[in-house]
């Protein structure tokens, strides 16, 4: 049953991206700034970072799975956060190996994350054409509110979940 938990929070999470920016106030919504919920993206780092151990991929595989999962459901171009997810958690899984896991290191480490998958995205949607904006309004306008909405979210779940993937490490070395 352990086994379920990752998945089922990320199941949560994703459920949960498409209906919190509605608990945003007004005021905020009215501007023209976009608020975008990497909630899969900032838990994926989260396991990455206390759950996963040198040579296991839990955190890249579910951020993949649900990134592509996040496509199906709300986006009409398949792949691009497959792609997004997948090269902005594995740069993490590489600098993981070089940085002790803390609050302060999660955080850098998120904020790296969502400035890839973000680029990624802009990149991708300007290619194809779903986008036509320039570098710095979408600096302006996208990239920084959805990292500081997205770091927000991260202080809230960071106290909860540290110990509970720890925990849930720890349980599933001593089962091998």
């Amino acid at each position: 049953m352990r086994f379920l938990y990752l998945p089922l929070w990320l199941i949560i999470f994703l459920v949960l991206e498409s209906v919190a920016i509605q608990f945003l106030p007004n005021s905020v919504m009215q501007s023209e700034l976009l608020y975008i919920p990497h909630w899969i993206l900032i838990f994926s780092i989260l396991i990455l970072l206390f759950y996963d151990q040198g040579k296991t991929y839990h955190g890249l595989m579910n951020g993949i799975i649900f990134g592509f999962l996040t496509e199906l459901v709300y986006t009409d171009l398949l792949g691009v956060y497959l792609l997004a997810y997948g090269s902005s958690l594995y740069v993490i899984h590489l600098l993981n190996k070089l940085l002790q896991q803390n609050l302060f290191v999660a955080i850098v480490l998120s904020i790296v994350g969502l400035v890839i998958a973000e680029f990624v995205l802009f990149a991708v949607y300007t290619i194809v054409g779903q986008v036509d904006m320039v570098i710095s309004d979408f600096v302006q306008i996208r990239l920084i509110p959805t990292t500081l909405i997205n770091l927000l979210f991260l202080l809230i779940i960071y106290p909860v979940f540290t110990k509970r993937l720890i925990k849930w490490q720890e349980v599933d070395e001593q089962m091998k």
